[in-house]
């Protein structure tokens, strides 16, 4: 599928979960207020979360695909990239908001009626897994991960509360429903703190996992022709697609610089980097400065 069609897709899947999943908190609001349900009513923030996270997803999705001009010359790909980063700190501060309340129903539990709850828990767990199910073509992107973090969170969450829905039916446990909210901040934070951190080092241009710089320089500096390879930098725009820039010095002018750049850029291209500037050099830039500082 072309493209432009995917991000399409990805745009029209994201609208419809934000309604989707909208209706899926208004069931879990009065499905917790009726049966004073801590965990559900914390599924139901959670939820809440999710419907926000999708509705910065989806707002990214649109900016993103706009076209880059004179002011932002590298495009607004990052534009997803930023709201990965609002959604993983989102779902950091809900989840201290719902560990906050866990603790509280945790030291003065309150009575749950299991047939309120029951019901509204499964239908949120319904919902939950037919949004992953949606969105899940999409999960390589940063963007829709963050947003799925948020509902495969909340389909934990949803597991859990009618684990407890079932429970309370034969014994009235209540401590759990403090219990099961903590669990379910718990993992929600640390979540938060891996997508957080992920869309983090995009921003600051760290080198992508899967690009091993030891194994890039030795591919370039064993074609023949080629001395060294230096001032190199490798970096990712959006999580998926990696950019290099570096110099390389040739060992002497009988070199075709044409052909040499052509073939590392194919090399490059082999090694998961898509786009490339390749300085090339007859004499180490490094060299040169060194020379010039001693005049």
């Amino acid at each position: 599928m072309h493209e432009h069609e995917l991000e399409d897709k990805k745009g029209k899947r994201l609208f419809f979960s934000i309604f989707f999943n909208l209706s899926i908190v208004l069931a879990e609001i009065i499905g917790g207020l009726v049966s004073r349900s801590t965990a559900l009513l914390s599924d139901a923030a959670h939820n809440s979360a999710d419907v926000l996270s999708m509705i910065f997803s989806y707002s990214a999705v649109k900016v993103s695909k706009r076209k880059r001009d004179e002011k932002f010359t590298y495009g607004y790909e990052r534009a997803e990239v930023i709201a990965a980063v609002v959604n993983s700190v989102f779902l950091m501060v809900v989840g201290g908001f719902v560990t906050f309340e866990g603790i509280k129903k945790l030291i003065n539990p309150e009575v749950i009626d299991p047939k309120v709850m029951l019901p509204v828990a499964i239908i949120g767990l319904a919902g939950n897994i037919l949004t992953i199910l949606f969105l899940h073509e999409h999960h390589h992107d940063i963007n829709v991960h963050s947003t799925l973090v948020h509902i495969t969170a909340d389909a934990i969450s949803s597991v859990l509360v009618v684990t407890l829905g079932i429970v309370l039916f034969f014994k009235p446990l209540y401590f759990l429903d403090g219990l099961i909210s903590l669990a379910i901040a718990v993992y929600m934070i640390y979540m938060g703190w891996k997508v957080f951190k992920r869309a983090s080092s995009i921003l600051m241009q760290v080198k992508p996992e899967w690009i091993d710089l030891n194994d890039l320089k030795m591919s370039i500096e064993n074609l023949e022709g080629v001395k060294d390879v230096h001032h190199i930098h490798v970096w990712t725009m959006n999580g998926e697609d990696a950019f290099a820039e570096l110099h390389v010095t040739l060992q002497n002018r009988s070199v075709d610089a044409d052909s040499i750049r052509e073939t590392i850029k194919n090399k490059l291209k082999e090694l998961g980097i898509s786009h490339s500037t390749v300085q090339i050099e007859y004499r180490n830039c490094e060299e040169i400065s060194k020379e010039a500082s001693q005049v």
